[in-house]
């Protein structure tokens, strides 16, 4: 499944800017899970990228997930929900905000699940990955919970990080079926390499991976998350879900 990292960070200059393609384009060229970064602030969510506001809302996310299900009601979206920065004035939980916005938004598009479920349970609806607490009663699947994760995001050797990221992949096409496995293609360093930068290095050592045979494969190769993907790469790896079969 194809992924984004910091999937709403279109500002704050080339070392905060993870993205270029609009969410509803992303969801068209092929993304299915997206990382979704909120701040609170004022019983508000508006969107961040660390102290960076990246002048949307979590309504704003939320409306344009749910117009592209309802014009795809066979697809899903995996949502990472992550609560940025530091909060400020609000007077209720995270939880409870980000509860609202759902309600607000039609409960309906959601699927509160606390496992991994099955495309056929998962059509038409947003499935959020819960990465703030309290983990009690979730709003959907805790995170990072059982997932298998790679995201070492600190990167100063793009060479090491490469490695890092086949390793994961091949484990995953060599893995459990049962488990979930999440590799995170995306980096930076604040000197050595911006966003961008390593994604220019990185994404075509990716395609070029997933265009090779992987020995003793058996299932796919989990989430792929990366920081601007072009459209060729993301349809490359929805292709590769049935090139083992």
């Amino acid at each position: 499944m194809p992924g984004t990292h910091d999937s709403m960070a279109f500002y704050g200059g080339a070392i905060a800017q993870c993205q270029s393609w609009p969410l509803l384009k992303q969801y068209e060229a092929g993304i299915r899970f997206v990382d979704i970064r909120c701040r609170h602030y004022e019983n508000f969510l508006p969107i961040h990228h660390g102290v960076i506001y990246q002048r949307a809302d979590y309504a704003d996310v939320l409306q344009d997930t749910i117009c592209f299900l309802q014009d795809h009601p066979l697809e899903t979206i995996l949502m990472r929900v992550k609560e940025e920065h530091t909060a400020f004035n609000n007077t209720r939980t995270f939880k409870e905000t980000v509860t609202l916005y759902m309600e607000e938004a039609g409960s309906q598009w959601f699927l509160r699940t606390s496992t991994v479920p099955t495309l056929g349970e998962a059509r038409g609806k947003i499935i959020i990955l819960q990465n703030f607490n309290p983990p009690s009663n979730p709003l959907g699947i805790l995170y990072p919970g059982n997932f298998r994760i790679s995201d070492d995001y600190e990167v100063t050797d793009a060479n090491k990080k490469w490695k890092v990221v086949e390793s994961h992949i091949t484990t995953a096409f060599r893995g459990d079926p049962q488990t979930t496995y999440i590799t995170y293609v995306s980096g930076s360093h604040w000197l050595l390499f911006t966003p961008a930068a390593l994604a220019k290095k990185l994404n075509p050592q990716l395609f070029s991976f997933l265009e090779r045979e992987v020995v003793g494969r058996t299932r796919s190769g989990g989430v792929i998350i990366m920081d601007f993907p072009g459209a060729e790469l993301v349809q490359h790896i929805i292709r590769s879900n049935w090139e083992f079969q």
